[in-house]
């Protein structure tokens, strides 16, 4: 059997999987391994449509003075080729020398200048205010800038261009040009638009070789506006695209696509218009034989049907998006198909067209899995579902989308698959002759009744109970579902839904906190992106397991099908379920501020929790931030507390994490520790921990300081009697002890704890720094309230008073 690549060869990038579809005109001068880079590479691939050459004869004709205008406007919808015209026309003037010769090959001939002064921007790279800026200074001369004013004249860029021959382009300049508010930013669109029509001015003057090419999508009524003054070239690529799609697809995807074997390709194209019969519908198979022919290697259904379907996309795709999935197609299929089909296209690439859609032609795939062309006859009826210009699939066409006799398949057997097709998948309908997919369902069975009774909170209950019970080991509370208790006990919450990203996350998280205690003991594990409530195929799923527990207590099931049903719908769901999480929410301190951050996890407690916990040592350095400074210390209790209320501290699983962190710090000689009765534990570590005792910051533990030198006895002399009767004396040493604190309870503690029993006080200096200035009601409240002890007091207030002027 002949094969595709016994008559064609696709492109090297097709065949490795790395085919180019969208080319971007800021990557020109880029080093990666792309096309626009590559002016070799991209002027193999482009082929000359009608527009290109009418593009390249007006240049020429600019170039030989025939012509005044300079301007193009190259125009179509997006995905129609614009961008790609524009970096073909740019390398042409950029690498005269290759384009020329490339040129000579499609017997093209123009007046390229050795040199051309280049420039181009694109607005995906440029985010300027004034559009003149990157032109001037790409093209060399930022000098002019300085002399600009409020736009460049035509003087200026007549002295820019000068006599050399100067090409300017510019893409995408429509979005640029949106960004601009009209209220608030008119001086900048107006100083804008005049430079442009300064600029298309310049481009019309026939003693100057200027050529400015700018994409245009047609939709900036100002813009047109401007345009429309200098009466520029307008290039509409996607009329010769039409005309010409096939040829650019061909050319796009195969090497040396003209010089196909053309004896080779009618023989296996005979081979199928022998075998088409009734019930296909072919009026006329001679020009149908052609049409073959000349989409060869695809079928003719296959371009018509991708470009009625892209051309009606909502961001028109068109030759862009069909590029994409014929290169796909070609690279799976090449070496083993004759003739690429409509059922040889990969349905996925057509989430973007209609996701829903998509879906239910998923589901519906594994009720057909015991018929032979089962998924080929689905997805061709698909394919011509997603066409808004059909109004489904005929027989004919079904047949036609499947039917590869060199394959081995006979007419027969697919007209009967089709027959035993209908009534099995669920959204497949048929009305007149046509079959097509629809959202709603094609209902047949005692189950598909059932369904009908089940409600939208009976199916998410029932998701929430497998989520709970079979995805996380029945160890999570699912968020909306049960209450959540405000405990220290440490919570794994797993959401059905999607909290979303950035303030949608922020929103959601704030309005769970709110109220709660025990902050930091909640574990919040979130879907990736969808939730599983918004997900089509797991509520289906679930509203079949409703269905059959509803159905099994109505009818005798002595062989146990209604139950397998429910246990294997049941883990089937568990495991979709599974496979939307997940996401947990850790809290990172940033600034003043602490923010969430997702981290991915698997659906699995153990993993859940290894990720959530946090070692001794991160949890060490929190306890000595918390300590660092503390004059009155900190309660092990609260610091307990602390951990699991606050969400900027780590979670801690199990409290011996913040033991054990606690006593490597003491080991370290990082904290010490204040025990029962004001005892101190400065080398030695208590042998148990009780969460009454307090860690303090080293620089608090009890040190003594000498104020002078004790005065030596006075000796006598060798021999010398005084005379006296020395009396026993009881000897004391002055010192002076430092105290510091927020409170008199911490001067008490440091106070107990620095002196003995048997120390007399004779003196106790105080300073209080009030935390804010005082009244003079409020001191002298202060004063009156200081203790009274016999004895003198010595004082010293600072106050501020105003200037007397």
């Amino acid at each position: 059997m002949i094969l595709i690549k016994d008559i064609m060869k696709p492109r090297k990038e097709v065949i490795e999987g790395k085919f180019q579809g969208v080319l971007q005109s800021h990557k020109v001068e880029s080093d990666e391994d792309r096309l626009e880079s590559k002016p070799n590479e991209l002027f193999k691939v482009t082929y000359i449509s009608s527009a290109l050459k009418i593009s390249l004869e007006r240049i020429n004709e600019k170039l030989l003075g025939d012509s005044n205008q300079g301007a193009v406007l190259i125009v179509g919808p997006y995905g129609s080729g614009k961008t790609h015209g524009l970096i073909t026309l740019y390398h042409v003037f950029k690498e005269p020398k290759i384009a020329k010769s490339w040129l000579k090959s499609w017997n093209i001939e123009i007046a390229l200048p050795p040199f051309t002064k280049t420039c181009l921007i694109s607005t995906r790279r440029y985010d300027v205010d004034f559009l003149w800026e990157p032109i001037f200074s790409k093209l060399g001369r930022e000098d002019i800038l300085s002399k600009v004013k409020r736009f460049p004249t035509v003087d200026q860029i007549e002295e820019i261009v000068g006599d050399e021959t100067c090409a300017i382009f510019i893409d995408e300049i429509e979005n640029w040009y949106g960004s601009f508010d009209p209220e608030t930013q008119a001086d900048l669109i107006e100083r804008n638009e005049t430079f442009l029509e300064h600029l298309f001015e310049v481009a019309n003057d026939p003693t100057r070789k200027l050529l400015v090419f700018v994409t245009f999508l047609e939709e900036k009524e100002g813009l047109k506006k401007i345009f429309n003054r200098t009466k520029p070239i307008r290039i509409d690529v996607s009329t010769s695209e039409k005309r010409e799609r096939d040829k650019i697809v061909l050319h796009r995807l195969f090497e040396e696509s003209d010089k196909k074997d053309t004896d080779k390709i009618e023989e296996v194209i005979q081979n199928y218009i022998d075998k088409y019969s009734a019930p296909i519908n072919i009026e006329d198979k001679y020009k149908y034989k052609q049409k073959m022919i000349d989409a060869y290697p695809f079928h003719p259904l296959v371009l018509k049907s991708l470009t009625q379907i892209y051309e009606a996309a909502t961001d028109r795709q068109d030759i862009r998006g069909m590029m994409n999935v014929l290169a796909d197609m070609v690279r799976d299929n090449f070496k083993s198909k004759d003739l690429l089909l409509v059922c040889d296209l990969d349905e996925s690439a057509f989430r973007g067209i209609d996701l829903r859609l998509v879906e239910k032609y998923d589901y519906d795939l594994k009720r057909v899995k015991d018929i032979s062309y089962g998924k080929e006859i689905l997805k061709s009826i698909l394919i011509f579902t997603l066409n808004d210009k059909t109004l489904g699939a005929t027989e004919s066409d079904i047949l036609l989308s499947v039917f590869s006799p060199t394959q081995g398949e006979t007419l027969n057997a697919l007209i009967m698959d089709l027959e035993n097709i209908y009534g099995k998948p669920h959204y497949l309908h048929k009305e007149g002759e046509f079959y097509l997919f629809k959202h709603d369902l094609n209902i047949f069975a005692l189950l598909e009744r059932e369904k009908k009774k089940i409600n939208e909170g009976d199916i998410k209950n029932k998701i929430a109970e497998i989520t709970k019970k079979d995805v996380f080991e029945n160890s999570v509370f699912i968020y909306g579902f049960e209450n959540i208790p405000d405990d220290k006990k440490t919570k794994i919450v797993v959401s059905l839904e999607s909290w979303g990203e950035n303030e949608s996350l922020k929103e959601k998280l704030d309005s769970f906190y709110q109220g709660k205690n025990w902050q930091n003991t909640y574990i919040i594990i979130l879907p990736n992106s969808v939730g599983v409530i918004s997900s089509y195929e797991i509520k289906e799923k679930t509203k079949r397991l409703l269905a059959g527990e509803l159905l099994r207590e109505q009818v005798e099931d002595s062989e146990g099908k209604i139950q397998k049903i429910i246990s294997e719908e049941r883990e089937q769901i568990a495991e979709k379920i599974k496979t939307f999480y997940g996401r947990i929410v850790k809290w990172v301190v940033r600034g003043e501020e602490v923010v969430p951050r997702l981290i991915n996890v698997l659906p699995d407690i153990s993993t859940i929790r290894e990720k959530v916990g946090s070692d001794s040592s991160l949890v060490g350095d929190f306890i000595l931030q918390e300590v660092k400074d503390k004059a009155a210390g900190v309660r092990i209790e609260f610091l307990l507390n602390d951990f699991k209320k606050f969400r900027r501290f780590p979670q801690v699983l199990d409290e011996e994490v913040i033991f054990s962190a606690i006593r490597n710090l003491h080991r370290d000689k990082r904290v010490v520790i204040q025990g029962d009765r004001g005892k101190w534990y400065i080398d030695e570590i208590p042998r148990t921990l009780e969460i009454k005792y307090v860690l303090f910051d080293p620089k608090y533990a009890p040190q003594e300081e000498e104020s002078g030198e004790k005065e030596p006895p006075k000796e006598s002399e060798p021999g010398e009697d005084t005379g006296e009767e020395i009396p026993e004396v009881e000897r004391r040493e002055r010192k002076l002890l430092e105290l510091i604190g927020n409170s008199p309870k911490v001067i008490l503690t440091q106070v107990e704890a620095k002196t003995q029993e048997k120390d007399l006080f004779s003196e106790i200096k105080i300073k209080y720094r009030f935390a804010q200035k005082l009244s003079k009601q409020e001191i002298m409240k202060f004063i009156k309230q200081l203790p009274i002890q016999e004895g003198e007091i010595e004082g010293e207030i600072e106050l501020w008073r105003e200037n007397e002027t």
